[in-house]
């Protein structure tokens, strides 16, 4: 029985290891299994809006025979974070590339619901599926989609905040580079 080893001391080396194993494998599956729920890139905020997503180059042409076109189908979108409804009037979205903003128009947001913020005109109101639009009454496309972009792009700011370029008043705040047509981001 010189040097050979008995079937005990195989057993007591690798009980540790099987355990160890075991834990790691478990680890993995669990994390696997988890890892689809955590979005991609996780939106923020500091107040009771966030802008959530954002569109900046709506799909086709800008212009039409000399004429803007589909300024709707340019939006970003923002979620009520907080558990009580919030106007969305006063609310600036600073959009980095320009200072010809304008604050949001008074519309009641509940609790939990996002709203299509568009650049075009139309009527603020909840649609037929349950999703709000507002409107911001451009006469023509606003959101930079030619990659030229600052850091970021578009800033959400409290009440009162100045349309300026500036950090001061931001609760929220989303970046992209060159903008596809008709493509959605995530903020």
């Amino acid at each position: 029985m010189g040097g050979r080893r008995g079937p005990s001391s195989c057993t007591e080396k690798s009980g540790p290891v099987r355990r160890t194993i075991r834990t790691a494998l478990f680890a993995a599956v669990t994390l696997a299994f988890l890892a689809p729920l955590t979005p991609a890139h996780a939106a923020s905020t500091t107040g009771d809006l966030m802008i959530t997503h954002v569109r900046p180059n709506a799909a086709g042409a800008d212009v039409k025979d000399g004429k803007q076109v589909n300024l709707n189908g340019e939006y970003f979108i923002i979620k009520n974070v907080s558990k009580k409804t919030v106007d969305l009037g006063g609310w600036v979205p600073d959009i980095t590339t320009n200072t010809y903003g304008r604050a949001l128009p008074s519309y009641k947001l509940p609790a939990g619901a996002e709203a299509y913020v568009h650049t075009g005109s139309g009527t603020n109101r909840k649609d037929a599926n349950g999703n709000h639009h507002v409107h911001r009454g451009y006469a023509r496309h606003v959101l930079p989609n030619d990659g030229k972009a600052k850091n970021p792009n578009l800033r959400l700011k409290k009440p009162g905040s100045a349309d300026n370029n500036a950090a001061a008043g931001t609760v929220s705040a989303c970046n992209w580079n060159v903008a596809a047509d008709g493509k959605t981001y995530t903020c």
